[in-house]
């Protein structure tokens, strides 16, 4: 595949063209940029859903009765005074650090955080785990998919 056809597939993913363009100039041999992409995508989704339609959800459900049943906690804080603004940017901060963090873990083949909780342990010789491409049968190629936790929200690259 040509950079300009998977470029054209970023920016239909939802990246902005400029960032498709960043990632594409580090494509090599070993990262495989579009699997990344592929896998964050459904995670940039449901994060979108934090920047205005968590907060009409939240608006509807107060509306016909159903917040106080389905998300008391959230209830009690708009009851306190917390506008659903602000309820919405604050799930959407968690849910982005969370996305992050799994994604950091995903990606962490030192293993530092390991290694920091058993200090009297040698893991240099351990295998460890990566994020690696998958061919149309589902054998790996040997790329891999390296520093995903620093490529979402879509909407800021």
């Amino acid at each position: 595949m040509e950079t300009e056809e998977m470029k054209q597939l970023l920016v239909k993913m939802g990246l902005r063209e400029e960032a498709a363009e960043h990632y594409l100039q580090y494509e090599s041999e070993i990262w495989a940029v579009l699997p990344a992409f592929r896998l964050l995508k459904p995670l940039s989704d449901q994060l979108e859903f934090y920047k205005g339609s968590y907060r009409k959800m939240l608006e509807n459900r107060l509306a016909d009765g159903t917040l106080e049943k389905r998300l008391p906690k959230v209830s009690a804080l708009m009851k306190s005074g917390a506008a659903p603004e602000d309820i919405e940017a604050f799930a959407y901060d968690l849910v982005l650090e969370a996305f992050e963090s799994i994604l950091y873990q995903l990606d962490d083949h030192q293993g530092a955080e390991v290694s920091d909780v058993f200090l009297e342990e040698d893991f240099s010789k351990c295998g460890y785990a990566r994020l690696m491409e998958q061919g149309p049968e589902g054998e790996a190629t040997g790329r891999y998919l390296f520093e995903v936790h620093g490529m979402i929200p879509f909407s800021d690259l």
